[in-house]
């Protein structure tokens, strides 16, 4: 079992990269998270807009070093699976685009930013970054945003939301160490909502 360690942070500029900073010395279930970032970074170097205090910002560290590197992609399933079964604590119905945008209906709610570090075959730790709007009502820029606040019309409190997040990553995580993938790829195949690459 992971044993999270939460280092929360009221601003900085990115989580993703406080987990590079630390990547050589922070344990396994290290957990950064802020009410806001300066550089927030979706795919592709995306700008990730966020207002301060209003989502849930965080950045978990993994060693799945029993895992091969041409496997990594587990990793990406088993957090959307984690984050889509969060949501559905909310009664609500959540789906994967490919590869891990979460979606409820045709508007996006959770981005996710894996970057793993190999070594030869091997996946030595998987730095996994991800974004849940949750009272965040305006965006500027973003496309078909959505939050939980516009979906359930209630507000939360975004770090008592983090330990229910953190649970059901563990859940995924135990699934992929008992080698269980089929049931993963059954899971995540069941929840696209497009064809891989489109």
């Amino acid at each position: 079992m992971i044993n999270f360690q939460i280092i929360r942070f009221d601003e900085i500029d990115s989580t993703n990269t406080e987990a590079h900073r630390n990547l050589a010395t922070a344990a396994e279930g290290t957990v950064w998270t802020a009410g806001f970032q300066t550089k927030g970074r979706g795919q592709y170097d995306r700008h990730w807009e966020s207002e301060r205090g209003l989502n849930l910002l965080a950045t978990i560290l993994l060693r799945p070093v029993f895992l091969p590197a041409n496997e990594q992609f587990l990793i990406s399933k088993c957090t959307a699976l984690a984050i889509c079964d969060f949501l559905r604590t909310f009664h609500l119905k959540p789906g994967i685009k490919w590869p891990n945008d979460i979606y409820i209906g045709p508007n996006k709610i959770c981005g996710i930013l894996i970057e793993h570090q190999l070594s030869g075959s091997q996946l030595v730790s998987s730095i996994i970054g991800f974004g849940i709007n949750i009272n965040q009502t305006r965006f500027d820029g973003a496309p078909n945003p959505s939050s939980l606040a516009l979906e359930t019309g209630k507000t939360y409190s975004p770090e008592t939301l983090l330990p229910q997040v953190l649970n059901q990553i563990q859940k995924w995580y135990q699934t992929l160490k008992q080698g269980k993938a089929d049931i993963i790829d059954r899971n995540y195949t069941g929840l696209l909502i497009n064809k891989p690459g489109t």
